[in-house]
């Protein structure tokens, strides 16, 4: 079965716009951003309630991805204005489809993103 995903993995990578598109070095950033914005439709879908959804999407799944992002923007080394993608993914979302009060999370995740920057650098 891991093999199978392994080989699906793989000729979804080999794809001509795919390959193209991953030569980019802020690529990994762009997919996690798409991953960030199509979760919550995703949950919307599969009628998950709105307190889990917020509670396991917008705090832990997002939170985790946004450190994660901070974490691959250093690893990466894109420009700093890379930190502002999520976010404003993120509010993209929540103004299609969601109430405004969970804008108040882009400033969290952008937060975690920074915490991400600084990883071992925290406490210097």
């Amino acid at each position: 079965m891991i093999n199978k995903f392994k080989y699906i993995k793989q000729k979804i990578k080999q794809l001509p716009l795919i390959y193209k598109l991953n030569q980019f070095p802020a690529m990994p950033i762009i997919w996690w951003g798409l991953l960030v914005a199509l979760l919550p439709f995703l949950f919307s879908l599969l009628s998950v309630p709105i307190v889990w959804r917020v509670g396991l999407l917008f705090f832990v799944i997002n939170s985790v991805v946004s450190y994660h992002v901070g974490k691959l923007i250093v690893t990466l080394r894109v420009k700093h204005y890379w930190l502002l993608f999520l976010p404003v993914v993120f509010c993209l979302v929540v103004l299609i489809k969601f109430a405004n009060y969970n804008l108040l999370f882009s400033l969290i995740y952008l937060i975690f993103e920074v915490f991400g920057l600084m990883d071992k650098h925290i406490y210097n």
